[in-house]
Parts: C-alpha cells; sequence; structure tokens
C-alpha cells in the first residue's frame, strides 16, 4: 500500500500559495503563476518534486471539470443572440488561422499529424487572460469585448473536438482524412447518446435531489454527472473531456446552471492550478539552451499570423479599423488549452519533447505580453476614433452592428449606470445613451459602450438597432421629460418592451397608461428594501419576508390603492 507523500503535497500548496499571489499582484494571469511555480519546484528545476506521475493523473481532473465549465457556459440562447459572430467569425477566424499555421509547421519540417496539432493548438487565444484584461479595463460589454467573446467562445467549443482528435490520431495508423472522419463521426454518435439520456433524466433527477434540500447529495450528483458522462467517452475511446463537456452542455439548458457553477467552482479551479503547475514540472530549460531566439521568433510569429487574420476578418465583417487593431492584439496570443493539446501530443508520441516544449514556452512569452499588447491596442482604437462623444450629426451604427437582442438604456446617471452594471455582470448585452456630453465621455472612458442621443429621435434609435433589440429601459432622471420619452418610443415602435423609471406609484401607474410595458417606482421600491432589511434584523425567515415583499409589490403596482387592514392607504 502506498503512504501519501504530505512533503509534496504541502510543496504544491506553497508554491501555489505564495507564486500566484505574487503573479496577481503583479497584475499577470494566475495561469502564468502556476506554470513558473511548477517550473521551480519541478525535476529539472530546483529539484524538490522529483516524481510528478501522480500529480499528472490526479491533474487529469482539472482538464475534466475545465470543459465541464466551458459547456456550462453555452447556453442556447447566448449562442443563438451571437450566432453570426460565433460560428461566423469565430470559425472563419480558427479555420483559416489553423491551416495557415498548420501549413507553415508542415512546410518546415513537421509530421502531418503534428502539423495539425500545432496549427489547432495555436489557433486559439487564452480565455483566462483575454476576460481578465477585459475585466480590468471594463470592456466587456465594447464591441471589442463583445467580439473577442465570441471568438473565444467558438474557440472553448472547439476545444473538445481538437481533444478526440489527438486520441484518435494516436491511436489510428491510417491517413489523416480518415482519421479524422472517425473522430468526427464517433464524437457525433456519442454526443447523440449522451444528449438523448441527459434530455430524459437529467432535470427530474436534479428536481429530485434538489426536493430532498441536501447540499452534500446536490455536490455529489454533480460530480457523478460529469464523471459519468467522461467515463462514457472515455470507453467509446475518446477523451475524458469530451464527456465533461457535454454534460455541462446539458446542465446548461436547465434552471441548475448557477447553482452547479458555484458548488464545482473549488474543484475546478484548485484542479485547474494543479494541471498547469504539472505542465510547468516538466518544461525542461537545458533541452532549450540555444534556442532562445527561435522560441522569441514563434511567439512573434503567431502573433503576427493572428493579428493579420483577425484585422482581414474584422474588416471583412465591416468592424471599423481601430477595433480590428485592438480585437487582433488582444486576441493574439496562445491558450492555455494549447498546453493541454501538446502534453496530450507529447504523451501519446504524436509530437516529440523538445518541439512541445518549445511551443508551450513559446505560448507562454505571448500570454506574458498580451497586457502590453491589450494596452498598445486601446491605445491605437481610441487615436483611430475620431468621435469619442457620438454627436447628433454621427451615425454610431458601426460599432452596434454586430447587436442582437439586446437592451438599450435610456439615461446614464446613477439609475442607468447601475442597470448597465447589472446587465454587463450577467453578460448581456447592452447599448447606453444619454444627452450629457461630459457623462457619454467619462461612461466611455470607463469601458460603457454609450453614446450621446435622444432617445425620442427615430434615427438615433435605429442607428443603435432598436429593431433588433429585445426591450429598451427608460431611465431618464426628469419626470417629464421620462414620459415623453415613453409616448415616443411608443408611438414609434409599437412592439418593443418599455420598462420605465417612475417616481412613485402614481407615477408607475402614468408611465403604464402613456405606453411602458412596465414602470417601477424609485420610492416604493426603496421602502420595501429598507423594510426588508428591518425585518432581517428582527430574525423573520427569509421565505416570509420574500411572500411578504412579493405580495406588497403586487398590490402597490395594481391599478387601485390597496388598504393594508390596520394601516390605512399605503403612502408614497
Amino acid at each position: 500500500m502506498h503512504s501519501v507523500n504530505l512533503d509534496e503535497i504541502l510543496v504544491l500548496l506553497l508554491a501555489a500559495t505564495f507564486v500566484v499571489a505574487i503573479f496577481k499582484h503583479l497584475n499577470l494571469s494566475p495561469v502564468l503563476g502556476y506554470l513558473f511555480a511548477g517550473l521551480a519546484i519541478g525535476p529539472h528545476s530546483f529539484g524538490i518534486i522529483q516524481d510528478i506521475e501522480t500529480s499528472k493523473k490526479i491533474a487529469e481532473f482539472g482538464v475534466v471539470f475545465l470543459l465541464f465549465q466551458i459547456g456550462l457556459e453555452l447556453t442556447l440562447k447566448r449562442l443563438v443572440s451571437m450566432r453570426l459572430h460565433v460560428f461566423g467569425f469565430g470559425t472563419a477566424q480558427l479555420l483559416i488561422t489553423a491551416g495557415l499555421i498548420g501549413t507553415i509547421a508542415y512546410l518546415l519540417g513537421a509530421s502531418s499529424k503534428e502539423a495539425i496539432i500545432i496549427g489547432g493548438g495555436l489557433a486559439l487565444s487564452s480565455t483566462a487572460v483575454v476576460l481578465k484584461v477585459l475585466a480590468e479595463r471594463g470592456e466587456q460589454a465594447t464591441q471589442v469585448g463583445r467580439l473577442s467573446l465570441a471568438v473565444l467562445i467558438l474557440q472553448d467549443i472547439a476545444v473538445a473536438p481538437l481533444l478526440v482528435m489527438v486520441t484518435i490520431l494516436a491511436q489510428n495508423d491510417s491517413n489523416i482524412g480518415e482519421a479524422v472522419g472517425e473522430s468526427l463521426l464517433q464524437a457525433i454518435l456519442v454526443f447523440c447518446v449522451i444528449f438523448v439520456i441527459g434530455r430524459l433524466f437529467l432535470r427530474p433527477l436534479f428536481h429530485f435531489i434538489s426536493f430532498l434540500k441536501s447540499q452534500e447529495l446536490f455536490t455529489a450528483i454533480i460530480l457523478l454527472v460529469v464523471l459519468a458522462a467522461a467515463w462514457a467517452t472515455q470507453v467509446a475511446g475518446l477523451s475524458l473531456a469530451l464527456g465533461a463537456f457535454l454534460a455541462g452542455l446539458l446542465i446548461a439548458e436547465t434552471e441548475f446552471r448557477h447553482q452547479v457553477q458555484a458548488d464545482i467552482l473549488p474543484y475546478k479551479s484548485l484542479l485547474i492550478g494543479l494541471f498547469f503547475m504539472t505542465v510547468g514540472m516538466q518544461l525542461n530549460f537545458s533541452l532549450l539552451e540555444g534556442s532562445f531566439l527561435s522560441i522569441t521568433a514563434m511567439a512573434a510569429s503567431m502573433i503576427l499570423i493572428k493579428l493579420l487574420i483577425i484585422l482581414v476578418l474584422c474588416r471583412i465583417f465591416q468592424f471599423s479599423f481601430g477595433a480590428a487593431i485592438h480585437s487582433g492584439l488582444l486576441l493574439s496570443q496562445g491558450s492555455e488549452f494549447a498546453f493541454i493539446l501538446f502534453a496530450m501530443a507529447r504523451d501519446t508520441g504524436i509530437m516529440s519533447d523538445i518541439y512541445a516544449e518549445k511551443l508551450m514556452v513559446a505560448i507562454t512569452l505571448s500570454m506574458a505580453v498580451t497586457p502590453m499588447l491589450a494596452t498598445l491596442g486601446r491605445k491605437i482604437h481610441d487615436k483611430l476614433s475620431k468621435d469619442t462623444v457620438i454627436s447628433d450629426n454621427t451615425d454610431p451604427s458601426n460599432e452596434t452592428r454586430d447587436l442582437e437582442n439586446h437592451v438599450i438604456v435610456a439615461g446614464f446617471g446613477r439609475v442607468g449606470k447601475t442597470i448597465c452594471t447589472l446587465l454587463a455582470a450577467e453578460k448581456v448585452n447592452y447599448i447606453a445613451l444619454d444627452i450629457d456630453p461630459k457623462r457619454v465621455h467619462e461612461g466611455r472612458q470607463e469601458g460603457f459602450p454609450i453614446y450621446y442621443g435622444r432617445v425620442e429621435r427615430t434615427e438615433v434609435l435605429n442607428s443603435i438597432g432598436i429593431k433588433r433589440a429585445n426591450s429598451i429601459i427608460v431611465a431618464i432622471n426628469n419626470r417629464k421629460a421620462c414620459k415623453e420619452a415613453v409616448i415616443s418610443i411608443r408611438k414609434m415602435y409599437p412592439d418593443i418592451p418599455i420598462i420605465a423609471r417612475a417616481w412613485d406609484r402614481q407615477n408607475a401607474r402614468e408611465l403604464e397608461a402613456v405606453g411602458a410595458t412596465k414602470a417601477r417606482a424609485e420610492a416604493f421600491e426603496s421602502s420595501l428594501q429598507l423594510g426588508k432589511a428591518t425585518l432581517e434584523c428582527y430574525g423573520i425567515p427569509d421565505h416570509e419576508i420574500d411572500r411578504l415583499i412579493k405580495q406588497f409589490r403586487a398590490e402597490g403596482y395594481g391599478p387601485q390603492p390597496v388598504l393594508v387592514p390596520g394601516a390605512g392607504k399605503i403612502p408614497d
């Protein structure tokens, strides 16, 4: 019986804690921190840990949970709303980049199998790094942020087939076309089986478990579903990660998605960190002596190729030149998924150790310079964008043509800004309008997609795609202007849902009478929230407070004033 080596576990935890903390303090990606920590303690550096086989086996589950998380985030509604740029732009970027880089690798002496894996791996961009940079700069809701997210979603979807392809290429000695065709056929067959079983049993199973109100059992069922799907794909001769990805897709269409995400986050983060540390442990810099220039050239060539391809595609899809450069520089690095692909290719004998390690170091360099490239891209974008503040005569349609099923927010004061922040947190695309040039300028500097324009003007609303919008929120900080805006919008667009800001319940009823689909009163809602906080202090159960608030809200927005027994008329 083998005993657990507690020394190695302590070393792993200490290295992860301190090194990753330093990298976060330096505002660098935690992925780079994990790689550096693994390199430092691995057998090719200080040699604190010599045998990494046990760590590698545990770290495989990190890849499983990472693919499960990707599947969870790919809801059908989200894909439909972004379909043009996910499946159009994203697919074109992936195929062209993979084909070009793979061809170059083949011409430089790589085997056909190596060329396929290299092309597919280097065509991907780092989801972790790009989303971190966008979040730090508040650019998630901008056109560059939306385009980057669409590309990353398609790339995330492509990871599962690429992992399957590595497995098939390692097992199949026939020609490449047959191997790729076989991998696709197997993946489709397994997908159909898991999809049918999941659709029939998954939702009822989660409903039953949630009815028992046991958090431990709920978490156990999540782990069972993920690992069972991973086992099924492994038995079929495919990768563990593909099954986990399919399980995530199925759960994403249920009402339990958010709770599942919260429950698996600790496992995913820990295991993914361990995976990248094992990758770092395997990097042998002694093999790379005298190769620094060639590795730097690899990284620079990859960045340049991806930048040029994204730049051309952006122009074809009619994005502005500034947005094209910004997006290209932001997405030009290598991906954490490439480490997974190249590690699998090396372990299965498709790729040599030296080749795999050179590529991994090149990817690491590209990820490290991403913040600088993103800053450069934003400065170029700002310089090329002549209209930081949109005037009445400026057409913002170039920056909003990619939007569909979005929300329009009219008024960017304290209420409007809060609404925009809430929408961004839920990854709902939106566009904001305001007539205060200073407020517009400050909002754009903070990364909000806000434009100068009067919401009553048809040409302004058409330029931001109101005909493709999901709804419009009127949050103007003026009672008269808010009412006039509701009347004007309803007259021009009879079918668009309008949610209006009201000052009290009487004003809410007035706004609904002139065309607002829903109107919510500031004073009344604030009173409810203050009352809720007070009742919580008194120890009233949450479910009773929620029932009472729901009752008061329903009565308060009713057509007639409501009398509460013993209290008389509820004052506004």
